[in-house]
């Protein structure tokens, strides 16, 4: 980073959502100096919380967060898969989402990602952390996701995926976003053909590579990418700094 470069970048969209000032830092890693950095920015900005993402094996970086009071909130694992590697039958519905969809996925999704770092973080409200992927995912539906699968059983929406297609100068690529399935229709079948048929919607697109980020701690979802040909590529450590005691 440039001697000159600002150690952090405020997120206006978290900030508005959850009606606090959020920042994430740039760096990933720290030592005295960077850190009394950031802090001094934080609090030139008004910062309320603020977000770090960190190797797992970088000790001296782990040694400065816990020193300056940040929480550990999660284990963030990046996964990719290529297209020959994610083919298979389909043995449910799956279709593209449409708007009429939206009441379903919302009640899905509200209750879908609680394995997240927004409510491991205890002072971030648990209903409006739920409220997050419920508007994620009617966002993704109304045109922030290149598409929307979703998943039907007896008519109805049952599960849901996201996909956002790249396009790099060598070769496409796309990542999943939001992937949900309806907590009495887990274990059946429904995540596999979700992933089978973004993988079919993705081959057709020429994407030759899919990457997909979750939880540490959603350890259904990380065994079910295993098996559909997803290897891990990245671990890193979510860390969260509030500056105040207590919800706003």
């Amino acid at each position: 980073m440039a001697a000159d470069a600002a150690p952090c970048e405020e997120i206006p969209w978290d900030s508005r959502f959850f009606g606090v000032s959020i920042a994430r830092a740039i760096p990933k890693r720290l030592d005295a100096s960077a850190l009394d950095a950031i802090f001094d920015w934080c609090r030139s900005h008004g910062i309320d919380c603020l977000y770090f993402l960190g190797a797992p094996d970088d000790t001296t970086t782990i040694q400065h967060l816990d020193a300056g009071g940040f929480q550990l909130v999660g284990v963030r694992v990046r996964l990719a898969r290529t297209a020959e590697s994610g083919r298979g039958d389909v043995r449910g519905h799956v279709r593209r989402a449409v708007a009429g969809d939206i009441p379903a996925l919302r009640d899905i999704a509200s209750s879908a990602h609680r394995d997240t770092r927004f409510h491991a973080d205890h002072r971030f409200d648990a209903a409006r952390s739920d409220e997050l992927y419920a508007t994620w995912i009617e966002n993704s539906v109304r045109g922030y996701a290149n598409q929307v699968l979703v998943a039907e059983c007896d008519n109805a929406p049952v599960g849901y995926l996201t996909l956002h297609v790249d396009e790099p100068d060598a070769g496409r690529t796309a990542r999943i976003g939001l992937f949900a399935v309806h907590d009495r229709y887990r274990n059946q079948g429904v995540g596999r053909d979700l992933l089978r048929s973004a993988a079919q919607v993705l081959d057709v697109a020429g994407v030759t590579e899919t990457s997909v980020v979750t939880a540490g701690r959603n350890v259904g979802a990380l065994r079910l990418y295993k098996s559909e040909g997803f290897k891990t590529i990245d671990v890193a450590l979510w860390y969260h700094r509030w500056f105040h005691d207590g919800k706003r």
